[in-house]
């Protein structure tokens, strides 16, 4: 859940800001209806009826709704605009939107369930020849040299502390994937473009290529960065890579298994490859450093699945033939579940849940805030 700084930091992000802001002008004409999705405090969504929409929804599965009505009211545009409490997916509104504006990305755009969110709402709510804000964002990694970030990953476990060795953690960790802010000049080769995504014709949830690098400079390589570059609108964008400036989302980095030297005209070759597992992105990685005068070829085969600290147990209950039964936390949420019938104060479900289920609820206070968890995110 975001926060209002949370949002203030989006709006102070001025290449993004200043992008979206001259994009909606551009894209909203007279009479529209618009939809922004994740909308947050619904500042795109009152940019679009200043633009000149006639009707702008604004849907968010948060609480920061009622906020943008606020400041909907505030700005004189509460007629224009209606905001909706849900997950875009289930949204239903009763015209479809001339223009859907989103920014629901991560430090890329496979995040979560965003392209999901996104391919839903062109489908199921664009207008016919409706618009798309952004229309495509285009993916972006090189080669990087990142010393102090790589440093400072593997030196708590890379570090013998207290005569104990935890070496043996460094494979789990640079199989992770990694949030940084890098400059342009730690890159090691030219930029390629890894995918490109054209929410106007549709895309999928996933991506792979295999790319071929030049090394650009001497230096020792550290990994992958990736990051995306924009255009919202009829050329109207921005670019979410390394630089001098920071932005909000910033990149990402994901390591080798070891820091290599390498040579001005080194050849490197990768295969990326993201795929959307539930809700969380699995990364893979493979590369391929081209032998050199100062080190042998070096192959790399790398995967956040590598990463991920899975026991067997946890695996297996994963599996499409695991048969389930419920826990005692289970049985005591479905019976709060079962509850919820439209006469029962959550303060009387859960006095009765502490009696039934002692073991899960050491106080009837526990239940209450298990209650009201469960209301929120199930009750109408």
């Amino acid at each position: 859940m975001y926060s209002l700084r949370d949002y203030g930091e989006m709006i102070a992000d001025r290449d993004r800001f200043n992008a979206y802001s001259k994009a909606i002008l551009a894209a909203v004409r007279p009479g529209d209806v618009v939809l922004e999705i994740g909308c947050g405090p619904g500042v795109f969504a009152l940019l679009a009826c200043k633009a000149g929409a006639r009707k702008v929804y604004a849907v968010d599965s948060e609480d920061i709704v009622h906020f943008g009505r606020e400041l909907a009211l505030a700005n004189g545009l509460a007629e224009q605009t209606e905001f909706i409490q849900s997950d875009s997916r289930k949204a239903q509104l009763p015209e479809r939107a001339n223009v859907i504006v989103s920014d629901i990305r991560g430090s890329l755009p496979f995040y979560g369930q965003a392209i999901v969110s996104l391919e839903d709402a062109r489908r199921r709510l664009l207008a016919p020849s409706g618009r798309m804000i952004p229309q495509r964002d285009i993916l972006k990694v090189a080669i990087i040299e990142a010393d102090d970030y790589y440093s400072n990953l593997i030196a708590p476990w890379a570090n013998s502390s207290h005569s104990l060795d935890l070496s043996s953690s460094l494979p789990l960790l640079l199989n992770g994937s990694y949030a940084g802010q890098f400059r342009s000049e730690q890159l090691l080769s030219e930029p390629q473009t890894w995918a490109v995504l054209d929410y106007s014709a549709g895309v999928k949830s996933c991506a792979a290529a295999e790319l071929s690098f030049s090394v650009s400079r001497p230096g020792i390589a550290h990994g992958l960065c990736l990051w995306f570059d924009t255009e919202l609108f009829d050329g109207i964008g921005f670019s979410s890579g390394p630089s001098a400036q920071k932005t909000i989302y910033g990149q990402v980095f994901l390591p080798l298994l070891q820091a290599v030297s390498v040579q001005q005209g080194q050849k490197l070759s990768t295969r990326l490859q993201g795929n959307l597992v539930g809700d969380e992105y699995v990364w893979q990685w493979e590369t391929k450093i081209w032998s050199s005068a100062a080190e042998p070829a070096r192959y790399f085969r790398q995967s956040t699945f590598q990463g991920t600290n899975f026991s067997s147990q946890g695996l297996r209950r994963r599996a499409a033939d695991f048969v389930p039964t419920l826990s005692e936390q289970g049985q005591a949420d479905q019976w709060l579940l079962g509850a919820m019938d439209g006469k029962t104060s959550l303060q009387q479900m859960a006095q009765a849940a502490a009696q039934r289920f002692p073991s899960v609820f050491a106080r009837w206070e526990d239940a209450l805030n298990r209650a009201a968890e469960l209301a929120a995110r199930f009750s109408r």
